[in-house]
């Protein structure tokens, strides 16, 4: 026992004095907003082994099918390789969404390099880092565009699918129309109950690659190679046993710091005097609590930040959306109430500014908070609010619908969007299936945490444009910007069934729809009847035999006596030619 205790107090005293010595630097530099540049080589290392890891699961994998190959029929041997080859050609083209903010981010780096230094004091990318240019750029946001298929069939009946359709469609058979819109129904649905696209975003994302952190995907569960076992064995005792003690120690200063100078600050009976030391000590205090994950934070078009009142709306991942935000500006914050550790912070901060928590299930909460947003708005002295209008967290992949609570109100819109990079470590937050406290410790047993910020142009209502319409349109800046998919589902589906009526209402719109594939449909007007039966009509223009006229007719007698035939059984070429050509226009 005395060995034991002996031990301990040496590690102790040699471990002790680094140790603290890396929390005070990261203080004091978290405290000026200062960087030395170590998190950002620390990124492109990581990078770096995550490319390794790569090529040496892609060499493995094709070792281990070289092998198979010879003892595997030719037809088998065929079909496996051509699976090879469509994987890897999935994983080349990661998310082709994302080729397009290249450029924007070139034009981004360019505009951080003509504004000099940056006072959040977060690292970014400089013009000769592999991390900010166009090859990593698609490495860096391309995560997950493997699912488990390939879908084929997607139908969308919004509100505006009929602007395409014409009023009246002709089909030559209503039957083989509706058939045909059946199977591509029940396609669509197969597919949507292997893989839809709406459940997934509320799970964790599938990784292209292992990051030798998580294994969010069955292809990672199978051991490669002794190289990437031992790597991943390094890695993890790197994570805990030296980044999470150095990560808890920077947290739970960090939050200390933040409840005792709320306290302080509310106390302070001068209003200006009491904005000015609030703005000063939530920069450094989400600072470093942003130091204790991590974070490296990318911020662009920052001459589109709010600096007054307004709001801002962004997309939502998990509670750390306000802390990586945060770092560059100070906002008042809504959200829901919360127990426990985040129900303290929530407390803390209401203390020093003016916060609006609700609670969600509570019907007059929400005429409260409506009511309160309105105020906040229109005080100039008042903080710029900040605002996820989808109402709960979506894993980074997609925006899903935004409430129009918030875009009724009459005032700027300063949108913002965020991409996560999911290789160091996944942000998402299921609260329906972790605590707070429970994603935080998973936050600081990550690799890193790495966030785009993008600042968009402020944004107003349109003379006459109604609120939805507005949201929708701020959502899909943020979505195009952010390079995330743009879809209109709710994401109150994360915790309650589709709603009956609105099953009902894409029932209607379908039979809408159907109703069109008709050639005499039951809207269809007069002038368009008078045309479908000039086109039906015969080309003899006769429509029965009763309307021939007599001289067509001719008895036997005639017959004989017009034939000119020495053979009374042969009848007359011409009439038998014009008795067949009139029975053959006319239609029976």
């Amino acid at each position: 026992m005395l060995g034991l205790e002996h031990l301990l107090f040496i590690l102790t005293t040699f471990a002790f004095p680094p140790v603290a010595l890396t929390v005070l630097l990261c203080i004091i530099l978290a405290t000026f907003g200062k960087s030395l540049g170590l998190r950002q080589m620390y990124v492109d290392t990581l990078i770096n082994i995550f490319e390794w890891g790569a090529r040496q699961i892609k060499t493995t994998e094709k070792i281990r099918r070289k092998e198979s190959a010879v003892n595997t029929p030719f037809f088998l041997d065929k079909l496996a390789e051509q699976r090879f080859d469509e994987e890897e050609e999935l994983r080349s083209l990661e998310t082709p969404r994302f080729e397009a903010t290249d450029g924007i981010l070139d034009d981004e780096i360019d505009i951080r390099s003509e504004t000099g230094s940056h006072d959040s004091g977060e690292d970014f990318p400089s013009q000769d880092s592999d991390y900010g240019d166009e090859s990593c750029l698609k490495r860096k946001f391309g995560s997950t565009t493997m699912g488990i298929i390939k879908r084929e069939t997607q139908i969308y009946l919004d509100d505006n699918f009929t602007d395409d359709i014409p009023d009246e469609v002709f089909v030559r058979s209503r039957g083989w129309a509706a058939i045909r819109d059946s199977v591509d129904f029940v396609k669509a649905g197969l597919e949507a109950i292997i893989e839809d696209e709406v459940t997934s975003r509320f799970e964790a994302e599938q990784l292209v690659s292992w990051n030798m952190l998580t294994r969010t995907s069955i292809k990672f569960y199978q051991f490669v190679n002794w190289k990437l076992s031992a790597l991943w064995i390094l890695g993890f005792m790197f994570r805990y046993c030296v980044m999470l003690p150095l990560r808890f120690t920077i947290f739970c200063i960090g939050l200390v710091f933040l409840i005792s100078s709320t306290a302080l600050i509310g106390l302070v009976p001068i209003v200006s005097w009491k904005k000015k030391l609030n703005h000063k000590c939530m920069l450094i205090c989400y600072r470093i609590l942003s130091r204790s994950l991590t974070a490296v934070v990318y911020f662009h078009d920052e001459h589109y930040k709010a600096e007054s009142q307004g709001i801002c709306v962004a997309n939502h991942t998990s509670p750390i959306d306000a802390l990586i935000l945060s770092i560059d500006n100070v906002y008042a914050l809504i959200g829901q109430k919360h127990d426990g550790l985040l129900g303290v912070v929530q407390r803390a901060l209401s203390r020093a500014s003016s916060h609006i928590w609700f609670e969600r299930s509570e019907a007059k909460d929400r005429l409260i908070v409506a009511q309160k947003l309105r105020e906040h708005c229109t005080d100039p002295d008042k903080l710029p609010i900040l605002i996820f209008p989808e109402g709960t967290c979506i894993n980074n992949t997609s925006v899903m619908m935004f409430k129009k609570g918030s875009f009724e109100i009459e005032t700027t819109i300063y949108p913002i969007a965020m991409k996560y990079d999911s290789r160091f470590g996944d942000a998402f937050w299921n609260s329906s299936e972790q605590s707070w406290f429970g994603y935080i410790m998973r936050m600081m047993t990550s690799w890193a945490i790495i966030c785009n910020v993008w600042y968009l142009p402020p944004m107003t209502k349109k003379p006459g444009e109604e609120a939805v319409d507005f949201a929708n349109r701020v959502k899909k800046e943020i979505a195009n910007k952010g390079g995330l998919i743009d879809l209109e589902w709710d994401g109150g589906l994360k915790r309650t069934k589709v709603p009956p009526k609105l099953v009902a209402k894409q029932q209607e719109r379908y039979a809408n729809r159907l109703s069109r594939y008709t050639s005499v449909s039951e809207v269809v007007k007069n002038e368009d009847v008078d045309v479908a039966m000039d086109m039906d009509k015969p080309v003899s223009g006769y429509n029965s035999l009763e309307d021939l006229p007599e001289d067509v007719f001719v008895d036997e007698e005639e017959d004989e006596t017009l034939g000119g035939s020495n053979d009374e059984n042969e009848p007359n070429d011409s009439i038998h030619d014009q008795y067949l050509d009139t029975t053959h226009l006319v239609k029976i």
